[in-house]
């Protein structure tokens, strides 16, 4: 099962989708079940992401990956990047797509 965060437009609401296959969610029209809306903004939900024996960095929210990121505490950033396992350009870029999300969701 495949499930996505929304907010809706017009009533303001959080609310959760499901579908059983990438191709229902490509076929559905994504409608607020409160107000029958069909202008829904997605959202962007925890990133779980595999990680060796520091389990800090395992599951962080797109928020507190761009917090370090964004801190400027190279120390920090690098120790994510060693435990995440992840070449550091990928996850650079990576939190770049994060920051552009997250910065669309805010205009």
């Amino acid at each position: 099962m495949h499930t996505y965060d929304y907010r809706c437009n017009v009533c303001g609401r959080e609310l959760t989708l499901t579908y059983k296959t990438y191709t229902d969610y490509d076929a559905a029209t994504h409608t607020c079940p409160h107000c029958g809306s069909t202008d829904l903004t997605r959202l962007i939900s925890r990133v779980a992401m595999q990680g060796t024996s520091d389990r800090r960095y395992e599951t962080m929210s797109s928020g507190e990956m761009l917090s370090v990121l964004e801190g400027g505490n190279r120390s920090e950033v690098d120790a994510m990047y060693r435990q995440l396992g992840q070449d550091p350009a990928a996850l650079g870029r990576q939190a770049e797509e994060i920051k552009k999300q997250v910065s669309g969701l805010a205009d």
